[in-house]
């Protein structure tokens, strides 16, 4: 009875370790992948990226595009002009600008822009009162009518608060080619003289 009972546990001694030992391997085996995948996560993971400085329109500097003329009108408005186009039939002319309130009240008097001719449809709140003069061949320009008898310019504009501004643009006939500056005048402000190029 003693032998068969120490055969009998030093068996299942043998077991238990047996089964011990394989545990401990299985325990080994899956360890090391785990920490190898975790090391390359750290590695390869993307840094994130750095949030952009958001767009600002706080002066006359940052009209994001060259600066032909600036004049001051009334109540601290500052016309920027942009740009001056020929189209490309050489027919007309296109001049984008901008419009901004460097004061610290609202300005409501977008009115007076648009000229005193009654015949212009919505003319009141719009550039219909710009033109263009060809000093050199004493001609001015008025801006072109669409159909309806409204102007080709900026219109639906509306009081400025301070701080704001807003782009805009009118269309005039064209000059003759050789003209290569012209007067661009806008009711309250100065004389600006912008350049003007040939046809593209």
């Amino acid at each position: 009875m003693t032998i068969r009972n120490s055969l009998r546990t030093a068996g299942v001694l043998a077991t238990s370790t047996l089964a011990l030992a394989l545990t401990a391997c299985s325990a080994d085996d899956t360890s090391a992948p785990q920490k190898d995948r975790a090391s390359e996560s750290r590695t390869t993971a993307p840094e994130p990226e750095q949030p952009s400085a958001p767009d600002r329109t706080t002066g006359p500097d940052d009209v994001g595009d060259r600066v032909l003329a600036q004049v001051t009108g009334r109540d601290s408005i500052v016309l920027t002009i942009t740009g001056v186009e020929r189209s490309a039939s050489g027919k007309s002319v296109t001049v984008s600008a901008t419009l901004k309130n460097t004061g610290t009240k609202g300005f409501f008097g977008i009115s007076a822009y648009g000229g005193t001719d009654a015949s212009i449809t919505g003319r009141m709140h719009s550039l219909a009162g710009a033109t263009l003069t060809d000093t050199a061949n004493s001609l001015r320009y008025y801006v072109l009518r669409d159909t309806a008898g409204g102007c080709l310019c900026s219109t639906a504009l509306r009081a400025l608060d301070a701080g704001e501004m807003v782009p805009v643009f009118a269309q005039f006939p064209a000059p003759p080619d050789n003209v290569r500056s012209v007067d661009f005048q806008l009711p309250t402000f100065p004389n600006a003289t912008i350049p003007l190029g040939a046809a593209r």
